[in-house]
């Protein structure tokens, strides 16, 4: 019945996801094709590949072991796929591994005719694949099964609710029910692990025969010719024959069944390897596999390990798509709080098997055979070690990775868990648990993938909302801007999440039938770029060549500011298209600005003041320093000759949120009424007006002020304060003493 149910929730999984935009299926898929029309694997050419994609669309991929795409080119030979460059169009501006964004999670532009049913051509090839696929985790589910029931004989509920665990795992239903090696790599390896413990428990009671290693042989091969984590089954067999030859007293295990073994392994697989050593100079292929797939420019940081963790949690229970597509926060928090429970509950059980003690061989038990759970649980090691090792070169955290091995983390799970469960109310566990797993399994294609890959329709224009209807902006290619959404947003300096978000509304008038980029962009102090998303239009599904006269489509942008942009500022926020033929923007508009908060702490202050203003501004400090020099000691003239640049910092906090933008007024002045020089200008320069100031805020406002060439050698003074620039009427001090601060330092002339 599981397993029933695991193949229908792996063809609702199949359909929920358009075709290509499954796990890496975009270059798995052009693999099989390539191995169906050619008779042949695919030679990697870094050079071809990082410098035309479309001739490599298997990239690294087509540097995998080949027994999945082997199958699967001879399952799907009799069609004609010739139509795979029209039906992978790609968007390569999707945001892969960003599940944090509105839309554009497509990795494929998907043209509904060509995709819907019936199917014809690489679009059937696919779904076929996907089927056949879906076999290879219905299988997987049994091993689970098999396992379980294996390992702990005397527990009769177990194999039912691990097998469960596999099947209702989302993101193995997600894995499985697309064209994906991980399929096969999941089936072989839990073969293996299977083959592996009743290897043990069956190599307990006596020397085992001949063809019992060749079995094993076969199926190391098997994987070894399925992905490279393969290489890892060969450390477990090791491990394994070497802990057998140790309980039986004989070498029989380590030197009979290991050479077996790997010989009938390499005499399946090593013609690949040999290949690969032949073309690449490396057996694995991995040189030109990692030239094609780039690598990380340094060595991971423990923050950089912390972060990606959470990836590889998500990763093995459910995050699809291109890695963009999440659950609800809730799946993630309940089953991180079941591999708790159950990590925690295995590591009790194992203290008390080893207080309890078990018997040693030649006899079998059932006690015997529980001992034998250390094997799964070495494998999760061995395939943790080889994740951490390639997450080293490439960020490739990723929990999928050890579905070679799911059979046995379920199993261990769920040992943990009834760990906590007195024995009679073990069943309910499980029914509930299972109940559980199934409804979460149910709602995710419904709640997380249909939505993530709704097309959007066009809209008339009079269907733009009133209050986001402007003067049509003429922004090229045919098209033009005429409306936008833009809510006042205030985002905080040095937050990581921080994203600006604006919806435009944009008009097809004369398409000119080009692929034009989009783009919405922020811009802080001096106009620097500080934020920029590039994509398709139309949350990246339909580009402009597709666009018809008189169409309108709404396109939400959810815009990420630079960690490195400076705070406070303005962010004015910009739209337009991009030709990348021709390199150049076509048009842009600006639509509107928000707010960057300055930081949560106030920048350090070297001279105080408390002086108050009217309009709730107070100027609560300053730093003085010549062209090129330090901040100088509390009321010490500064020195300085005509000609140079005195800058002067003035520390504004806003006691309340002020009225008006106004300017500030930085007058040198020597014995007489009239400034000598002047630094006058809206706070930072234009860069953050008062109107955007909020109570509590702190501005640290520099004014450069220039010498005079001629200015006469003297002591000069420094008057500041703020007035409108409308009315020229100065913000009076609160204390009565006038409209203007005089800075107690001084300028020295000589």
């Amino acid at each position: 019945m599981i397993v029933l149910v695991f193949l229908v929730l792996g063809v609702v999984y199949s359909l929920a996801t358009p075709i290509l935009e499954a796990s890496d299926e975009f270059k798995h898929y052009p693999y099989t094709q390539y191995v169906q029309t050619h008779h042949d694997l695919p030679v990697l050419d870094p050079e071809t590949c990082l410098a035309s994609p479309d001739d490599c669309p298997w990239l690294q991929d087509g540097g995998q072991p080949p027994a999945y795409y082997a199958l699967m080119a001879a399952a799907t030979s009799w069609i004609d796929t010739s139509d795979i460059h029209e039906v992978r169009w790609m968007n390569w501006h999707a945001f892969i591994g960003n599940p944090t964004q509105v839309c554009n999670k497509n990795l494929v532009v998907h043209l509904p005719e060509q995709e819907r049913f019936p199917w014809r051509g690489s679009v059937l090839a696919i779904h076929i694949i996907r089927f056949l696929t879906l076999g290879l985790g219905a299988g997987t589910v049994l091993l689970t099964y098999l396992l379980a029931r294996d390992l702990f004989p005397g527990r009769p509920g177990l194999p039912l609710i691990a097998a469960a665990l596999t099947a209702f795992n989302p993101m193995f239903l997600f894995v499985n029910s697309a064209a994906n090696n991980d399929a096969l790599a999941a089936f072989v390896g839990c073969l293996n692990l299977l083959l592996f413990v009743r290897l043990a428990r069956d190599g307990l009671q006596g020397p085992l025969p001949f063809w019992r290693y060749g079995l094993v042989g076969l199926t190391v091969g098997l994987f070894l010719l399925t992905k490279l984590s393969g290489l890892g089954a060969l450390i477990l067999l090791a491990c394994l024959l070497t802990w057998l030859s140790y309980r039986r007293r004989s070498l029989r295990p380590l030197l009979v069944g290991l050479p077996i073994i790997a010989g009938v392994a390499a005499l399946l697989s090593g013609w690949w390897f040999l290949r690969n050593w032949q073309l690449y100079g490396d057996p694995t292929g991995l040189n030109v596999f990692v030239a094609i797939q780039g690598q990380r420019a340094g060595a991971p940081t423990l923050r950089d390990w912390m972060d990606e963790f959470v990836t590889f949690r998500w990763t093995y229970w459910g995050l699809f798509g291109a890695v963009d597509v999440m659950a609800p926060g809730w799946v993630y928090t309940f089953f991180d709080l079941l591999s708790l429970v159950g990590l925690a509950g295995l590591v009790v059980w194992a203290i008390r098997r080893r207080q309890e003690g078990s018997p040693v061989a030649p006899h079998a038990t059932r006690n015997t055979q529980h001992a034998l759970w250390w094997i799964p649980a070495l494998w999760a090691g061995i395939l943790f070690m080889s994740i951490l090792r390639w997450t080293w070169i490439y960020f490739s955290f990723q929990g999928r990775l050890l579905f070679p091995d799911i059979a046995g983390v379920s199993t261990l799970l769920m040992v943990g868990l009834q760990q906590w469960v007195p024995r009679r109310y073990r069943p309910a566990l499980g029914l509930g648990l299972g109940l559980i797993l199934l409804v979460i399994a149910c709602l995710i294609p419904f709640i997380s993938i249909i939505p993530a890959y709704v097309r959007p329709e066009p809209l008339a224009l009079s269907d733009v909302p009133a209050e986001a209807r402007v003067e049509p902006v003429d922004v090229g290619g045919g098209a033009r801007v005429v409306g936008w959404e833009l809510e006042p947003q205030t985002v905080q300096a040095g937050d990581l999440s921080t994203h600006i978000e604006v919806v435009v509304y944009w008009e097809a008038v004369a398409p000119d039938g080009k692929d034009h980029i989009s783009f919405a962009r922020l811009l802080g102090r001096g106009h620097r770029l500080v934020g920029q998303i590039n994509r398709y239009p139309a949350c990246g599904m339909v580009p402009t060549s597709l666009w018809e006269p008189g169409q309108v489509w709404r396109d939400p942008y959810k815009v990420p500011v630079a960690d490195d942009a400076l705070a406070p500022s303005r962010l004015r926020v910009e739209v337009g298209l991009y030709d990348p033929e021709a390199g150049e923007t076509l048009g842009a508009v600006r639509v509107g600005e928000a707010k960057l908060a300055p930081p949560e702490a106030a920048p350090p202050v070297a001279y105080p003041l408390a002086v108050d203003l009217a309009d709730g501004i107070a100027l609560r400090g300053y730093d003085l320093s010549p062209a090129g020099g330090e901040t100088l000691p509390l009321q010490q003239a500064v020195g300085a000759t005509p000609g140079e640049v005195i800058t002067l910092t003035l520390y504004w906090e806003a006691r309340e949120a002020p009225s008006a933008d106004y300017q500030v007024f930085v007058h040198l002045l020597g014995d007489g009424p009239e400034p000598v020089a002047q630094g006058d200008g809206p706070p930072l320069m234009g860069d953050y007006p008062t109107m955007m100031w909020a109570p509590g805020e702190v501005v640290a406002d520099p004014h450069p002020v220039a010498l005079p060439a001629d200015l006469p050698p003297g002591r000069y003074r420094l008057l500041v304060g703020m007035y409108d620039l409308e009315t020229l009427e100065r913000l009076a001090r609160l204390d009565g003493a006038g409209a203007s601060v005089e800075i107690p330092a001084g300028v020295e002339v000589r």
